[in-house]
């Protein structure tokens, strides 16, 4: 694998633009498996070896009687991972007890005991050892038979998992509350079910050396850009770990940017998930993780929920516009509270200054350490109602704050006004949508509290103006972070604000879609009916 020089930008090797990407080229391995042996006790004694067996329990080796061919058979699987019913059902009733109402097959016993798990959606031939232990740990039944160099592999996964249930860190009043789960195929049946086209493509990758993590790369063929779909396949087959586990894991794996920001959406609703792959995005699904990865985003989409496609227009408006507000509220409040307390007392009504300085008359501690303790207190209050169980979490979470934040009051060691200031950074966060922007402003907060504290004013501005360099530096998979607005580019009604549904008429321009266009000029076609009738009737 070559990679990309140290010290060189992204967009040198990867582009969506008109600029061609430099090919990476990967020399092709071939991976020549172990060949099964012709002596069925020498490939059992091998099958154990590899599992640990019998000191991996869970492991059923169980040899059986062939009807016909009359031929020792062995077979193996995972319990747990492997159905009980469907092996009994798939695997030894046609083995033991329909077998001789089959025709012979010229003699190979193989092809004949193919037949007989034709009660299984799928039974193929494998020739090499791994090829069957992958199947095996993927929760399928292993048929070995006397004399043979090569096993038969039966679909019968059926491990225990949770039942598609309603999204958890994403709810909305409006729209599908369908979330996804641990179970793979699980989840890309809920997005076969949303987008019902042939051209949603469903690539299979595994990851991980040894835990061999399914992951499955959607997108739609014919709107996706080819270059996109090569980097994000080339970047996680590039992965070399023993284990990947998890889409976080993942997500910091393929980034490209090292830094606060996140540049991929993580979301456990299919609908976000089909929304994106409709305009031209990528997602990427971890087997055992319920929540998808989605790039290249831009910084307006970790802003955006999916209720705001749900409501009317001037309604999303209205909540987009709300969010950005928040955004700036939850980050910048407690900041510019001390730096215009400490620093620029001219800037506050004399009235209001009087009524502050009364407040903090009986505090012992100075300002910024009095907003840093609150600030803290605010967080161990947040992070406790989230692990203690949910019957409690929230009643211990309002409670404990108005107790403590009552009696740090009464107790002289806070302000009244740095309580309601707390509050309403803590409201606002929590209008964010998204997981990991939600995290980054916990994080925000905090740099600006110092930065106000030391600086004042200027230290807020200074920081937000590196925070916007920082911004405009990054990419997400090839695109500018901060699109469409820098660079400034012409998009739809639907990136940065929302306009009437029937006016989305093309998809975001900075992800370079194959199909630009989502509709025709006139979407709404019984309007030119209801104009031909009118000019008839005229």
């Amino acid at each position: 694998m070559i990679f990309p020089q140290r010290g060189r930008s992204e967009r040198d090797t990867f582009s969506l633009g008109e600029r061609p990407a430099k090919r990476i080229h990967e020399p092709e391995t071939q991976h020549q498996g172990t060949p099964w042996s012709k002596h069925l006790d020498a490939n059992v004694d091998q099958l154990k070896r590899i599992f640990h067996v019998p000191d991996s329990s869970d492991v059923v080796i169980r040899e059986v009687c062939c009807a016909n061919p009359n031929v020792r058979v062995v077979v193996a699987f995972v319990e747990g991972l492997a159905n009980s019913d469907k092996v009994t059902t798939a695997v030894f009733q046609p083995l033991m007890l329909l077998s001789p109402i089959r025709k012979d097959k010229e003699g190979d016993p193989v092809a004949q005991i193919k037949d007989a798990l034709v009660a299984s959606t799928q039974v193929e031939v494998k020739h090499t050892v791994e090829e069957c232990v992958e199947a095996m740990v993927s929760g399928d039944t292993v048929v070995l038979v006397q004399g043979q160099d090569r096993a038969l592999t039966v679909e019968t996964k059926g491990w225990e998992h949770r039942t598609v249930q309603e999204a958890v860190t994403e709810r909305i009043v409006r729209g599908p509350q369908q979330g996804f789960v641990e179970v793979l195929r699980a989840n890309t049946a809920l997005l076969r079910s949303m987008v019902r086209s042939p051209d949603l493509v469903v690539e299979s990758i595994e990851v991980g050396r040894r835990t061999r993590t399914q992951c499955a790369v959607i997108y739609m063929a014919g709107i996706a850009n080819e270059k996109l779909v090569t980097e994000v396949r080339r970047r996680i087959k590039s992965i070399d770990m023993d284990a990947v586990l998890s889409s976080g894991s993942l997500e910091q794996l393929i980034e490209a940017s090292h830094s606060l920001l996140p540049t991929i959406i993580s979301t456990e609703r299919p609908d976000r998930v089909a929304h994106f792959v409709l305009e031209g995005a990528i997602a990427i699904l971890v087997a055992g993780d319920p929540f998808a990865l989605i790039g290249p985003v831009t910084f307006s989409a970790f802003l955006h929920s999916p209720e705001d496609y749900y409501v009317r227009w001037p309604y999303g408006n209205v909540l987009r516009l709300i969010r950005v507000i928040a955004l700036f509220i939850a980050v910048l409040l407690p900041g510019t509270y001390i730096a215009i307390t400490n620093f620029h007392q001219e800037m506050i009504p004399t009235v209001l200054l009087f009524s502050i300085a009364a407040s903090r008359e009986m505090v012992p501690i100075p300002l910024p350490l009095e907003v840093m303790l609150m600030y803290f207190g605010f967080e161990l209050i947040r992070e406790a109602g989230i692990r203690i169980p949910s019957p409690f979490g929230p009643t211990i979470g309002i409670v404990g704050a108005l107790l403590i934040g009552e009696a740090a009051v009464s107790a002289s060691l806070v302000s009244p006004i740095m309580v309601i200031v707390i509050a309403i950074t803590g409201v606002a966060s929590f209008t964010i949508p998204n997981l990991e922007v939600g995290m980054l402003i916990r994080v925000a907060t905090a740099i600006f509290i110092v930065a106000g504290s030391l600086l004042g004013l200027f230290g807020i501005v200074a920081t937000v103006y590196v925070a916007f360099c920082k911004m405009a530096s990054l990419t997400s998979l090839g695109v500018p972070f901060l699109a469409p607005m820098a660079p400034k580019q012409r998009t739809g009604a639907d990136v940065l604000t929302i306009g009437p549904t029937w006016t989305i008429e093309t998809r975001p321009p900075f992800l370079r879609p194959q199909d630009q266009r989502r509709q025709p000029d006139i979407a709404r076609q019984w309007e030119i009916e209801s104009q031909k009738q009118q000019e008839d009737n005229s």
